[in-house]
């Protein structure tokens, strides 16, 4: 029985939206100064561009990791037009979805069609959009419908991911966007039957901002 055997499942997203989230979760909800010190840095130091000699954008690159490394962990705004490296402090998303293009790594950049094999495995598919009504039926299968989890999703202070997808999207040329989206979310998007599709033409129609300007949603 499924009950003996056991019952595997995996629980997909939307793909452009944990792609967003991989960027997200690290430089607005996540340990500021962890990230800033072990990612952040090496993408800002590569894509951003400043003006000024070497020297000058070295002094600048090690005020602002002063700066950033000092916060600690919290969220305080840092930015300061006075450096171009806290103008805004740590990486914008145009500068990681880059920094992605060229081979970063990090594992919410890998589908999860890699990460789960869904071909050798029958897996029951859960999504996280619905995961409190889906998760109740797996329990019932299982016969474990006494369990009552409560599956509470961080909330970002500066909006839920799913609703500031034309915010950050629209930051990015959409020839940049596209690569991306080939590379980190199609497969996924055919895979599990999101309507990315959809959403990308959305995206095309926007009018693409300056990569460096300040997201705000809510």
């Amino acid at each position: 029985s499924e009950r003996e055997l056991g019952l595997p499942f995996m629980v997909v997203r939307n793909p452009i939206n944990r792609y967003l989230s991989a960027y997200r979760d690290k430089f607005e909800m996540g340990n500021i100064a962890w990230y800033y010190d072990r990612l952040g840095e090496g993408i800002v130091s590569k894509y951003r561009v400043v003006s000024g000699s070497d020297g000058e954008k070295k002094k600048q690159l090690a005020a602002a990791r002063e700066v950033i490394m000092g916060a600690g962990g919290g969220s305080v705004d840092l930015w300061d037009n006075s450096n171009p490296y806290l103008a805004p402090p740590g990486p914008t998303f145009h500068e990681f979805v880059q920094w992605s293009l060229d081979d970063g790594k990090d594992p919410h950049l890998i589908t999860i069609y890699k990460q789960c094999g869904p071909c050798t495995i029958d897996y029951n598919i859960l999504r996280l959009e619905k995961l409190s009504e889906e998760a109740d039926y797996l329990f019932q299968k299982v016969e474990r419908s006494y369990l009552n989890i409560d599956f509470q999703t961080s909330l970002n202070v500066r909006g839920k991911t799913r609703d500031c997808v034309d915010v950050f999207y629209s930051s990015v040329p959409f020839e940049t966007v596209k690569k991306a989206y080939d590379k980190f979310m199609k497969v996924d998007c055919e895979l599990y039957s999101y309507p990315c599709e959809d959403t990308m033409a959305l995206i095309e129609t926007l009018p693409h901002t300056h990569p460096r300007e300040t997201h705000t949603c809510k």
